[in-house]
């Protein structure tokens, strides 16, 4: 509502201004044609007397403005030629211009036209402002008064159940991702700065908070917004952040700015909101016409499990391991496996991905969970005499958990050589906490173990990744997985990714292909293995069925 107002106010003031000046352009040039034809006038006059015998030219010309001759004295103007007939004779005189001859005439008029346009410009703002303040106040009115002469609930019981439906209707939450390549002024407090900006815009909110997260990288949380702004709450965000920008960095340009925000109810899932909204950003990020992206996480997508069904389960050993292969692409060999679990119980017989582990919020639940996988992992690979390579998904709070990686170094100290175990991380979580996983690399390089990367979205930090000797591959994000055949610039951010990683011996797997189309060009584009939905089904020959 603001942005069109304010789009409203600019169109307006350029209406005004372009009627004034054009205005000033007609009464300028019908007085230069009035004093003209009163010069034609005089000149024909002065023409008639001149022929007569015995004139007196010097007394006749001197109340004139006219001369006989052209006057020499000034270098910039020259004075106008005009010939006049009158009884059939002809003579040339010659008068200054009109607008220079007249020059206070036209300062004058000028002056006063200017001066009654500021007046009316002056006394037009308040009376919009009253008539803006008049209109908002019978609104609140009218609003009050359907209110107050609402129909009364018959059932007590129904009453509390239907205002808290409204009220959860009525009201969401809001978390965005901005990317910001400003140069901004190191002595400004952009948090702060940032914070106050937006409460102005977003007046009606409940809370906003605002947290630097690199440099040039913020995360916004919007709490109590109306519902009727959701469709187009990405949209007048982005507008406030360029307005914002701009405040602070003048140079700042609109595709300097990219927005990645998830909308929400209450009591959603933190890691499934941050990852939509990052998600979002991506998608700003790649693309170079809408600069902002906005995804709903919906009470549909809230499957919450009970959070005391899996610790239950994991004692009781009711979770089975699953090993899902990563087949190299050239030669169709599976080079190692993903390890993922899924629970025996038959009323929960689902597959845990990713978001479903993220829910074990205490570190508690998070220990026992991967002690459990690698207890699973240890004894089937004690049975298993040929080589592997295993990778496993570590909780977040593990990696900077020292019990976890204690209780690890003693109990795979005995497992056999010819197994490699891999541990991957967030690349945010890894750039991000250098100095609270020392223990953790420490430990994993005791146990010659590996590090893999995932979730990499660009080729920026890659060789930030060889200060870390146990780092031995990187698995690409889905976002650049997912649909890489309908997109350029997909392929472009693939193809660094792997180049630098070339360069850099450091092996490059996408785990969620889902179509043949996206797996053939990711094996033009020189990936090394591949994993995903498109593997789910029996392969009895798997280069039989990708390549032909």
């Amino acid at each position: 509502m603001k942005a069109s107002k304010f789009h409203f106010t600019n169109y307006s003031n350029a209406l005004f201004f372009a009627l004034c000046i054009a205005l000033l352009v007609i009464i300028n040039s019908g007085l230069s044609l009035v004093l003209q034809h009163q010069n034609e006038q005089v000149g024909l006059k002065l023409a008639k007397q001149l022929q007569q015998p015995l004139a007196n030219e010097k007394q006749l010309i001197a109340n004139t403005p006219f001369t006989l001759a052209p006057n020499k004295n000034s270098i910039y103007i020259e004075k106008q030629k005009h010939y006049f007939i009158a009884n059939s004779k002809g003579i040339l005189l010659y008068s200054w211009p009109v607008w220079y001859s007249y020059s206070y005439l036209f300062l004058i008029i000028n002056a006063v036209l200017l001066l009654a346009m500021l007046c009316i410009r002056r006394f037009k703002k308040p009376k919009t402002i009253k008539n803006s303040t008049i209109t908002s106040k019978r609104q609140q009115h009218f609003n009050n008064k359907k209110v107050r002469y609402a129909p009364k609930v018959s059932s007590l019981q129904l009453a509390p159940i239907a205002t808290t439906n409204v009220q959860e209707a009525i009201k969401y939450n809001v978390f965005a991702l901005i990317q910001c390549e400003c140069h901004f002024d190191a002595n400004t407090d952009l948090q702060a700065t940032l914070k106050v900006l937006l409460a102005k815009d977003f007046i009606n909110t409940t809370e906003i908070s605002v947290k630097l997260l690199t440099a040039g990288n913020f995360a916004f949380t919007l709490t109590g917004i109306d519902a009727i702004y959701k469709l187009n709450c990405a949209k007048y965000l982005y507008q406030c952040i360029v307005s914002a920008a701009h405040v602070l960095a003048p140079r700042t340009a609109q595709r300097h700015v990219k927005v990645g925000l998830c909308t929400y109810y209450s009591e959603a899932d933190q890691v499934m909101v941050y990852q939509l909204a990052k998600s979002a950003l991506t998608l700003s990020q790649q693309n170079r016409v809408k600069h902002y992206h906005q995804l709903a996480l919906n009470y549909g997508h809230v499957q919450k499990l009970d959070r005391h069904s899996i610790p239950q389960r994991i004692k009781k050993q009711k979770l089975a391991i699953l090993f899902q292969p990563v087949y190299e692409l050239d030669s169709g060999a599976i080079i190692k496996h993903y390890v993922s679990i899924k629970s025996n119980d038959r009323g929960n017989k689902q597959l845990l991905n990713q978001e479903s582990i993220s829910q074990f919020y205490n570190e508690g639940e998070a220990l026992l969970h991967d002690q459990a996988v690698v207890m699973q992992v240890k004894k089937l690979l004690l049975i298993d005499n040929s080589s592997s390579v295993i990778s496993i998904k570590l909780h977040p709070k593990n990696w900077f958990n020292n019990e976890f990686w204690s209780w690890l170094t003693a109990y795979i100290n005995d497992l056999k050589n010819q197994h490699t175990l891999q541990f991957s991380i967030n690349e945010s979580e890894f750039l991000n906490n250098q100095l609270r996983l020392q223990g953790a690399f420490a430990a994993i390089a005791a146990l010659n173990c590996n590090i893999v990367i995932d979730d990499v979205r660009s080729s920026k930090n890659i060789f930030k990744f060889t200060l870390n000797k146990q780092i031995s591959g990187l698995n690409l994000a889905f976002e650049l997985v997912h649909g890489i055949e309908r997109s350029n610039s997909q392929q472009k951010y693939v193809r660094g990714i792997v180049h630098i990683s070339r360069l850099l011996s450091l092996s490059v797997f996408a785990l969620d292909v889902e179509t043949p189309q996206e797996l053939q060009l990711l094996k033009v584009i020189g990936i090394s293995g591949a994993q995903g939905g498109y593997f789910s089904k029996l392969l009895p020959n798997y280069t039989q069925v990708a390549f032909h």
